[in-house]
C-alpha cells in the first residue's frame, strides 16, 4: 500500500539532499530501496513508497550551513545521516537529523523493531525532543517567531546547532567522530557521562553567546535544553487527611519548590506553561482533567517552583491527584523529600478552602 512520507532533514537544514528510503526486514537487515526524493531548500521531503513495516530514511549531499561555524557544507554519501521507525503509519513525518543518526547506532548492527523503538525513546529523553516526529526548524529568529512553532521545533533546532558547536570545539569538525564518542558512551547504559553531558551543556552555551547564534536565544534557562542529557525523576502528588462527611474535593492549587538543578519541561516559554505530558491528572482525579502548570525557574537564592491549579466539575476523596515528570541534571539524583510543598489550598463544590489537608510527595 502506498503510503505518503515526509519531514525534514538537518544539520541545519539540508538543502537539495537526496533522501532515500528502505525497507528492514524482521531480523534488521536493510532490504530493497522503496523509494526517495530531494529535500527543499527548507530540508522538507515528500514522497509515497510503498512500505508495510520498519523502514530507514537516509539523508546524502546537498547542503546546509554549518550553525556553528556559517559554512557551507554537504553530508558525504558514504557518511549518511540516518532514522529509523518500526512502522509508517498514513501520512508520517519523519526527521533525519544528527540525534536520529544517533539513535540508529544505539539500535545496533541489527535494526530489529524492538531495539529502534527503544533507542528513539532514549534519545529523545535524553535531548528532550520527540527526535523522529518533531520536524526542526531553520535557527533563526524569523522560523523560531513563526506563530506555528513549536517549543519542541525549537528546542531541536537548538540540541542540532549544540552538537555543531560541539563538533567544531571538540571533534575536529568531524560529525562521525562525536557521534562515534557519543554511542560509545551509550553502550549497554542509558545515561550519558557526566563528561559528555557536561560538554553537551558547555557546547550549548557556547553557541547560545556565540555571534552565529541568530535564534534570539541567549539563555539555556529558556529552554528544556538545560538538563538535556540527564534523566527524569517521576513524583507522585497526593492529598492526605480528613474530609468531614458530604464534603468533596473539586479543585486545588499547589506549588511546589524544586532543588537546584531540577526542571519541568516547558510548552511555552513566554507564559512559562508547562508541558501537558510532564504535569498530569492522575489518581482520585481523572487523568483527562485540564491541568493549568506554570513553573518558573530559580533566580537568585530564590529556587525554582511549579505552580499546577486542577479544576474539576465532579468531587474527589484524598489521595493522588497529580504525576510531575522533573528533569534532571546528568548525574544528579534526588529523594522525594528534596522537593517541598511551598503552598497548598483545595476547595469544595462552593468554591470554599477545605482546611486540615496537606499534600505529600513520593515517587
Amino acid at each position: 500500500m502506498l503510503k505518503r512520507v515526509g519531514g525534514t532533514a538537518s544539520k541545519g537544514i539540508i538543502d537539495k539532499g537526496k533522501v532515500d528510503i528502505y525497507a528492514l526486514a524482521s531480523n534488521g537487515a536493510v532490504g530493497a530501496r522503496l523509494g526517495g526524493t530531494t529535500t527543499s531548500r527548507f530540508g522538507q521531503y515528500t514522497t509515497s513508497v510503498n512500505i508495510t513495516g520498519a523502514a530507514l530514511f537516509k539523508v546524502s549531499g546537498g547542503s546546509y550551513l554549518d550553525e556553528a561555524t556559517g559554512e557551507q557544507r554537504t553530508i558525504p554519501a558514504g557518511a549518511p545521516l540516518r532514522a529509523a521507525t518500526t512502522t509508517v503509519a498514513g501520512t508520517m513525518q519523519i526527521a533525519i537529523t544528527p540525534l536520529t543518526e544517533l539513535a540508529v547506532r544505539a539500535a545496533g548492527t541489527s535494526l530489529i523493531a524492538t531495539r529502534i523503538d527503544s533507542a528513539n525513546k532514549l534519545i529523545s529523553k535524553l535531548f528532550k525532543v520527540d527526535i523522529l516526529t518533531t520536524q526542526p526548524v531553520a535557527p533563526t529568529a524569523g522560523d523560531f517567531a513563526e506563530v506555528g512553532t513549536g517549543q519542541q521545533q525549537k528546542d531541536y533546532a537548538l540540541a542540532l546547532a549544540t552538537f555543531s558547536q560541539m563538533v567544531h570545539d571538540y571533534y575536529g569538525d568531524n560529525l562521525d567522530t562525536c557521534l562515534a564518542a557519543y554511542g560509545a558512551d551509550l553502550a549497554g547504559d542509558s545515561a550519558l557521562s557526566p563528561e559528555l553531558g557536561q560538554r553537551f551543556q558547555s557546547s550549548l552555551s557556547a553557541f547560545l553567546a556565540s555571534p552565529s547564534n541568530q535564534t534570539g536565544v541567549t539563555d539555556a534557562a529558556s529552554t528544556n535544553l538545560a538538563n538535556a542529557g540527564g534523566g527524569t525523576m517521576t513524583l507522585h502528588l497526593a492529598t492526605a487527611g480528613t474530609l468531614t462527611p458530604g464534603t468533596s474535593i473539586y479543585g486545588m492549587t499547589v506549588r511546589l519548590s524544586f532543588p537546584a538543578g531540577a526542571t519541568v519541561k516547558v510548552a511555552d516559554f513566554v507564559y512559562r506553561q508547562a508541558d501537558a505530558q510532564a504535569v498530569v491528572a492522575s489518581g482520585v482525579f481523572p487523568s483527562d482533567l485540564f491541568t493549568i502548570g506554570v513553573f518558573q525557574p530559580a533566580s537568585g537564592t530564590a529556587p525554582a517552583t511549579l505552580t499546577v491549579s486542577i479544576p474539576q466539575a465532579t468531587g474527589s476523596p484524598t489521595g493522588e491527584f497529580l504525576t510531575v515528570v522533573c528533569d534532571t541534571p546528568v548525574g544528579r539524583t534526588y529523594l522525594p523529600s528534596d522537593f517541598s510543598v511551598a503552598s497548598f489550598k483545595a476547595v469544595d463544590k462552593n468554591g470554599l478552602e477545605i482546611a486540615g489537608l496537606r499534600v505529600e510527595i513520593s515517587q
